[in-house]
């Protein structure tokens, strides 16, 4: 098998330098170096071209892109701009409102914001502000864990301190047993 292969390949290059030396029927040979150097050219001049087309083509689309992207920016901020106006009002307890139409009941001081000032962050849970937490209601709950009951968050320490000192004294013993 090594020596077909070897046989393979030297057929293959006489062939191609035979090339060199077999002549067309107008005397030219078959290959010669300048139609190498010229057919190369014609490839690589053929490449830049495609090249240049595909990259003018991406750069024609990013345009567009970029022009809807801002266009939809700029109709979103128009549709912003129309809603900036908010109302604030104070009502009989002191509690300050605001709403985006006024007041029906009474005078409302209108307010415009710029969208840029404006930041938007995500809501975090407030389940735990509905939770009635007197100090009463605590030590009476003292059994109950809970992140309101200052005893539970010290005996979830100590457990935790509890199991981290078993813990050690487990790998002690497994250390020693392989030591063994």
């Amino acid at each position: 098998m090594k020596y077909f292969t070897y046989l393979a390949i030297s057929v293959m290059v006489i062939a191609v330098i035979s090339l060199f030396y077999l002549k067309k029927p107008d005397g030219q040979p078959w290959l010669s170096g300048s139609t190498i150097s010229k057919e190369t050219q014609q490839i690589k001049e053929q490449m830049v071209a495609l090249s240049t087309n595909t990259l003018n083509q991406a750069v024609k689309g990013i345009h567009e892109a970029g022009n809807k992207v801002t266009s939809s920016i700029s109709s979103d901020s128009s549709t912003i701009t129309s809603s900036s106006t908010i109302y604030k009002w104070q009502d009989e307890t002191g509690q300050w409102h605001y709403s985006d139409s006024p007041n029906p009941h009474g005078k409302s001081i209108e307010l415009t914001l710029n969208p840029e000032d404006i930041t938007v962050i995500g809501a975090e849970d407030t389940s735990i502000l509905n939770l009635e937490s007197s100090t009463n209601e605590m030590s009476a709950n003292a059994q109950t864990p809970s992140i309101l009951n200052p005893e539970s968050i010290k005996k979830l320490f100590e457990d935790a301190e509890n199991i981290e000192k078993k813990l050690e004294k487990r790998n002690k013993e497994i250390n020693n047993l392989s030591v063994l």
